[in-house]
């Protein structure tokens, strides 16, 4: 990645107050400003590099546009074929901190503008979720939230790092709340939890879906039924 970008403006402290155009996000940007868990994976017995080394710190960003659920979009990325960790796997923009980040926000602005074009001045950082431990690695994530008003523009920067982005819309039909894309993901016959299998082979599992099904549940969005149809990870996505 490259180093901080100086026309990055401070974001620091989210605003406090939201628009009236971002109300329908009151629920989730309070949570974000409580600094509250997203997702609870706790560190892993097993883990043989537990307490080891330093812990990297990366963070991702949540980014809605949009002024309702009915139009509300998030952006998604698919990762490019090439890289070294989990090629062709759609993820939310975002990536380790570098030396002159400020903050998780600063580092989840940064790489958005980096992989997306995103430029930040255009957008309002909500908030920022606690840091999630990764299981097997020496790692934590933090979820940045944050909103604007219409989709901006955005395209790949770099095509070896992300192969496409994706809008998904967070209701009705081909949405993130439709039932008839809803999975329990399988991994060698053992459950890995959510799965949206969206429009366009937008396959999201893993950790980017376990983020996708909370901020659902935040905003009272239904998440994926226990009971939806179980699903094998295809193999060009488990890489």
């Amino acid at each position: 990645m490259t180093s901080q970008d100086p026309s990055l403006p401070d974001p620091a402290l989210p605003d406090s107050v939201l628009p009236a155009a971002a109300q329908f996000l009151a629920p989730l940007a309070g949570r974000a400003r409580r600094g509250d868990v997203l997702v609870r994976r706790d560190l892993d017995p097993r883990d043989p590099r537990q307490g080891e080394g330093t812990v990297r710190h990366s963070a991702v960003l949540i980014h809605l546009a949009g002024t309702s659920l009915e139009d509300a979009q998030l952006v998604l990325e698919e990762r490019g074929q090439t890289m070294r960790s989990q090629p062709g796997q759609f993820s939310l923009p975002g990536g380790g901190r570098d030396p002159g980040d400020r903050d998780d926000v600063h580092t989840a602005l940064r790489e958005a503008q980096e992989e997306t074009g995103l430029d930040p001045a255009e957008v309002r950082v909500l908030g920022a979720f606690a840091p999630i431990p990764m299981p097997w690695r020496v790692q934590v994530v933090t979820p940045v939230l944050s909103w604007s008003p219409s989709v901006p523009a955005l395209g790949v920067q770099d095509p070896g790092e992300v192969e496409r982005l994706v809008w998904a819309t967070l209701t009705g039909p081909g949405s993130l709340t439709d039932p008839a894309h809803h999975r329990r993901g399988l991994l060698r016959g053992f459950g890995v939890g959510p799965v949206f299998d969206l429009p366009g082979e937008a396959f999201v599992w893993g950790f980017t879906a376990m983020i996708l099904e909370q901020v659902l549940t935040g905003l009272g969005l239904d998440p994926v039924s226990p009971d939806a149809p179980a699903r094998e990870i295809p193999p060009e996505r488990r890489r």
